[in-house]
């Protein structure tokens, strides 16, 4: 339940409403904010419809609603703050940004149906295009390095 009233609060009265209708770096951090708060709706509505699971393909999807969907997005989206912060190196915005964010997405619900299917072949496609995304989140991060050097 708490999972569920802290996505609503954050959709309803974080800044990012505001900020995903700006452009550049601003709204790609707010678009990963917004759809993390979604995956943490998710995470909860999942827990609070399939109770207290502890093992198996429903458990797995409570799990990477939460890790992956929001905790993912999270990284995302701060990332280009807190690496250029942390590595002493500037990160320029490139549009190619959005690709690992997307991937990261379509790979999670690819997983959770075929969690929820359940269909395992589904559920280890989605698995492996989440590793995909966050290796491809990586070389976007090195790519936007690379940009700021020229």
């Amino acid at each position: 339940m708490t999972f569920v009233a802290f996505a609503a609060w954050l959709s309803a009265f974080d800044v990012v409403k505001r900020t995903i209708k700006t452009q550049g770096l601003t709204r790609y951090i707010a678009a990963c904010l917004l759809t993390g708060y979604v995956w943490l709706g998710v995470s909860g509505a999942l827990w609070l419809w399939l109770g207290a699971v502890r093992v198996g393909p429903l458990y797995d999807a409570v799990l990477h609603t939460f890790f992956v969907g929001f905790v993912f997005s999270m990284i995302f989206g701060h990332a280009p703050i807190i690496l250029p912060a942390v590595l002493r190196v500037e990160i320029k915005y490139r549009v190619v940004f959005y690709l690992p964010l997307a991937l990261l997405h379509l790979a999670l619900v690819l997983r959770v149906i075929g969690d929820l299917a359940p269909h395992g072949e589904l559920r280890v496609c989605g698995g492996v295009l989440n590793a995909v995304a966050v290796v491809l989140f990586f070389a976007t991060m090195a790519i936007g390095a690379a940009a700021s050097r020229r």
